[in-house]
C-alpha cells in the first residue's frame, strides 16, 4: 500500500470516521448526563475533554473501519508471531509501499497517545497510557484473527504502541511547555527520539543497500516455513558441487530518460497528453492521460524490468486480415524505428482480435555472455481500430558478470529448512514431493537477472502442484 493508496483509504473512511465518532460521543455524553442528572455526579467535562473525546471517538471509529470493517473475512485463523518480520519483508522487496505502511501503522495511534492524557488525567502517566494502548491494539489484533479480517501480527502490536507513545510524548511536551511557561529539554529529546531513531535506522539500511553489488531477492519470504511436521521426499540426484552462472542486467531499470522517451513517443503516436506521475504501486509509476476527445488513458512504467503497458479501456475487436496487416505496418514500423522492437523478434496474430511480437528463448543461459531481449508485445485495438491496448513486456538484458552460485544440493537444503515463499501455508502432517529442479533466471530489486534453482513438485497429491525458487548466488 503505497501513500497515495493509503491518502484514499483515509478520504473513503473520512466521513464514516465523523459519523461514528458523533454517534459514540452522543453515547458518552448521555452517559455523562445521566451521571450529572440521575446520580448528581460531581466530576464535571471540561471543554478540551469534550472536544478531545470527539476526536478519540471519530479516531476510533476510523481504526475500525480500516483495519476490520472495510475488509473482507480473508485471513481466518492466521497469525505472524516472527517480531521484525514486515522489516525483512520490506527489505526483501526493497520497497517503499511497505516501509510507508509500517510508518503509517505506527501514524495510525498517534492520536490515542495524543489525547488520552487530554481526556483522563490519569493517562498523563506513562503507565497507565502504555497499558491502554498496548491492551486497544491487541483488542484490534484479536477481533481481526476472529473475524478473519487481518493477521495477528505481533508487528503490528509494535507499531501500533510505538505510535501511540510518540502521540503520548509530544502531548506530554506541549503540556509542559504550557504549564511551565518555558521549553524543557527532557520533555522535547523524548518526542524527538521517534523520528530521528527511525530516519538514521532508515538512514544506515539504506547505505549498506547501495553499497551492494547487486539488489535483494523478493522471492525469499518473511519468515520460513515451519517444515517440522512436513514431509519431504524426492527422487533426483542432486549435485553437491557448486558452479557458475551468467548475471545479467536490465538496461532500463529505473531509467527516467527512457520513461520520458516513451511517454512522449506515445503522445505523437496515438495523440495524448500525459501528465506527471500520479502515483507509485509497489514496481509501477501510473500516469494518467487524455485524448484528443476527452478520454481517460493509463499508462504504467514497471520500473525494475523496463516493461510498460498502456490502455485506453476501450473494448478490443477482431481485425480483418487487411486491418492486421495495416496495423502490423503502423506499429511494427513505430517500434523499430525507436529500437523497441528485436530483430529476432517473431509477429504472430492470437485469436484475431491481438498483435504480437514474441522474442525466441535463449539457450545455454547460464553460461552465455550474449545480451539477449526476453518478453512479448501485445497490442489489442478498438471498433475504430485505434490502440485499446499495449503490453510491453520487452526487456532488454546485458551481460554483467560470471558468478560462483551454490551447488543444487545446497539449494534442496533451503528447501528442507522452508527457506521459500508459500503463499498458502502447510498443514500438519502433509507430504511435499519434489520432482523436478532447473537453474532458471528472476531480476532482483536492482533490475539484475539473477539465478535461481526453481524446484516443482506437488503437496500430498499430483492434482496440487507445488513450486518454489532458492537464489542461487554463493555469499562467502
Amino acid at each position: 500500500m503505497d501513500i497515495i493508496t493509503i491518502f484514499q483509504v483515509l478520504q473513503k473512511w473520512g466521513l464514516f470516521a465523523l459519523g461514528g465518532g458523533v454517534v459514540l460521543a452522543l453515547g458518552i455524553f448521555a452517559g455523562y448526563m445521566i451521571y450529572k442528572k440521575v446520580f448528581h455526579g460531581q466530576k464535571q467535562m471540561s471543554k478540551t475533554q469534550g472536544i478531545s473525546l470527539f476526536l478519540l471517538c471519530s479516531w476510533l471509529a476510523l481504526v475500525l473501519g480500516l483495519t476490520t470493517i472495510s475488509r473482507g473475512a480473508n485471513f481466518t485463523g492466521s497469525f505472524n508471531i516472527d517480531f521484525f518480520s514486515s522489516y525483512v519483508n520490506a527489505w526483501n522487496k526493497w520497497s517503499i509501499s511497505e516501509l510507508q505502511l509500517i510508518i503509517f501503522n505506527m501514524l495510525m495511534f498517534v492520536p490515542l497517545g495524543f489525547l488520552l492524557p487530554l481526556i483522563w488525567k490519569e493517562a498523563e502517566k506513562f503507565k497507565v497510557t502504555f497499558l491502554v494502548s498496548l491492551g486497544f491494539t491487541l483488542l484490534i489484533e484479536i477481533v481481526q484473527f476472529l473475524t478473519g479480517t487481518g493477521i495477528f501480527e505481533f508487528d503490528d502490536l509494535f507499531h501500533n504502541l510505538l505510535g501511540s507513545l510518540f502521540g503520548y510524548f509530544l502531548i506530554m511536551a506541549v503540556l509542559s511547555i504550557i504549564r511551565e511557561k518555558r521549553i524543557r529539554f527532557a520533555p522535547l529529546a523524548k518526542v524527538l527520539m521517534f523520528p530521528l531513531v527511525i530516519g538514521m535506522i532508515i538512514g544506515i539500511v539504506w547505505l549498506a543497500y547501495d553499497k551492494q553489488t547487486y539488489g535483494n531477492m523478493t522471492i525469499l519470504p518473511a519468515t520460513k516455513q515451519d517444515m517440522s511436521e512436513i514431509q519431504v521426499l524426492t527422487n533426483l540426484s542432486l549435485s553437491d558441487q557448486e558452479a557458475t552462472a551468467s548475471i545479467f542486467e536490465n538496461r532500463y531499470t529505473e531509467d527516467l530518460e527512457f520513461i520520458e522517451q516513451i511517454k512522449n513517443k506515445l503522445s505523437e503516436l496515438e495523440n495524448v497528453t500525459f501528465s506527471g506521475v500520479q502515483r507509485r504501486e509497489g514496481d509501477t509509476r501510473v500516469y494518467i492521460g487524455k485524448s484528443s476527445d476527452g478520454e481517460e488513458v493509463q499508462l504504467n512504467f514497471f520500473f525494475r524490468t523496463g516493461q510498460w503497458s498502456y490502455n485506453s479501456w476501450h473494448e478490443s475487436v477482431k481485425l480483418s486480415e487487411d486491418e492486421i496487416k495495416r496495423s502490423k505496418d503502423t506499429y511494427g514500423i513505430w517500434l523499430k524505428e525507436n529500437g523497441l522492437l528485436p530483430d529476432t523478434a517473431v509477429f504472430s496474430v492470437q485469436n484475431d482480435d491481438m498483435l504480437r511480437w514474441d522474442t525466441q528463448e535463449t539457450e545455454e543461459l547460464p553460461n552465455s555472455k550474449t545480451p539477449f531481449p526476453s518478453g512479448p508485445i501485445l497490442l489489442q485495438f478498438d471498433s475504430d481500430l485505434k490502440l485499446a491496448s499495449m503490453y510491453y513486456g520487452i526487456s532488454w538484458n546485458d551481460f554483467v558478470a560470471t558468478e560462483k552460485i551454490i551447488s543444487p544440493d545446497a539449494a534442496f537444503q533451503e528447501v528442507e529448512n522452508g527457506n521459500f515463499e508459500q503463499y498458502v501455508p502447510f498443514q500438519q502432517g502433509d507430504t511435499l514431493w519434489v520432482k523436478e529442479y532447473e537453474l532458471a533466471y528472476v531480476y532482483d530489486t536492482k533490475g539484475f537477472l539473477q539465478p535461481v534453482y526453481q524446484f516443482t513438485g506437488y503437496i500430498n497429491n499430483q492434482d496440487n502442484i507445488w513450486t518454489c525458487q532458492i537464489p542461487a548466488l554463493f555469499f562467502e
